[in-house]
């Protein structure tokens, strides 16, 4: 099969590496695949095997109608039999480039789909959008079921696929040859660690106020921030407010950002809200405890307890909690994070993941 993915863009992030892993296995099944981004941003072309070309296109008033017309002419010069489209933000205009040239379309799920409080209007292009496309991919179970709610979309085209990690890859990029700071070298004071956007969704506010506690209650930790974003800024103000920021090491947006996160102690992730957060069970798989904010859709099926701690979402009294239990005793931490590594092993391995959404571009193209 000819099978382009689309991509708004390459920045470095999980949907841009689940991408990688996608082109990359498909191409060694046989399959020819291009990779499509609609905006010229190559931080992570590097990471493809296969031909990257862009859009180029940025004009945000006129995207959709824009974008439509430039990826259907892409489509067709490729001659694609069937499209993908990693991202939420371009589904609109892969179904609708791939319905103008009548070729099947696979959308992708990244999100919770909570449209609860969204105007009719939204709903009705969510649902158009999905009651196009030839089949959808939803990263997680909840997502799958909000879509159904709130979309009334048919729940038999939705096929539930996990993001997948590649175990060994993760162990070789944590080895890899970044220049860590000394500081946080040669520290002997616990370390935590967030990886993520710098954005409110991602909570790190609600890490910091959790650190801010903590010390409060006479234990200091460290924080290593991998991650840029608009909100980068504000964070770096709220540690001084906080009186912590020499607690806190703002290592900026990391192609690997797996040398960060194995020399820390505790990995955690305060979201407000996720799809299905690649970063947990990659901080699973390197051996790392995990504390997640139980936020609805993607922690919740990952961790359960055992192998990981959730915490109440929206609240940093909740998180600071689950972080000192952790902290209070080395065989608990070692016990969650071996459990973790299990979960991860056993549950998601890339590549059963990755022959999951080859069948679906299969049946979505021979339907």
């Amino acid at each position: 099969m000819n099978i382009v993915i689309v991509l708004p863009y390459l920045k470095a992030g999980g949907t841009e590496r689940q991408a990688s892993y996608i082109a990359n296995f498909l191409k060694e099944k046989g399959h020819m695949v291009t990779v499509v981004s609609i905006e010229r941003n190559n931080t992570f072309q590097g990471l493809f095997k296969v031909p990257v070309e862009y859009l180029n296109s940025s004009n945000r008033s006129l995207y959709l109608l824009k974008n439509t017309t430039l990826l259907a002419d892409k489509l067709s010069n490729i001659k694609a039999d069937v499209v993908l489209s990693r991202a939420w933000s371009v589904n609109m205009v892969t179904e609708r480039s791939a319905r103008k040239l009548k070729i099947p379309s696979v959308l992708y799920l990244s999100g919770s789909m909570n449209l609860s409080g969204h105007s009719f209007v939204k709903k009705m292009i969510h649902r158009r959008t999905l009651d196009n496309g030839s089949a959808i991919i939803s990263v997680s179970a909840k997502a799958k079921q909000n879509c159904i709610k709130w979309l009334k979309t048919d729940g038999s085209k939705i096929s539930v696929v996990h993001n997948g990690i590649d175990i060994d890859w993760v162990k070789e990029k944590a080895e890899g040859s970044e220049d860590l700071p000394n500081k946080l070298l040669d520290s002997p004071t616990p370390k935590l660690v967030f990886v993520g956007r710098l954005i409110h969704r991602k909570g790190l506010d609600l890490l910091l106020d959790a650190i801010h506690e903590i010390s409060c209650d006479g234990k200091i930790v460290e924080l290593i921030v991998v991650g840029d974003g608009e909100e980068k800024s504000a964070y770096i103000n709220m540690a001084v407010k906080l009186g912590i920021s020499e607690q806190i090491y703002f290592a900026g947006e990391q192609k690997n950002p797996f040398p960060f996160m194995q020399m820390a102690d505790i990995f955690v992730l305060p979201s407000r809200s996720e799809g299905f957060p690649n970063v947990l069970p990659e901080a699973m798989a390197l051996g790392l405890p995990v504390v997640a904010s139980n936020c609805e859709s993607g922690p919740d099926e990952i961790l359960n307890g055992k192998n990981g701690l959730l915490a109440e979402p929206s609240s940093s009294q909740s998180l600071k909690e689950e972080i000192e239990k952790l902290l209070r005793s080395d065989s608990y931490r070692r016990k969650i994070a071996e459990e973790g590594f299990k979960t991860v092993k056993k549950y998601f391995q890339l590549n059963d993941q990755l022959q999951k959404i080859e069948r679906v571009l299969i049946s979505a193209r021979y339907v």
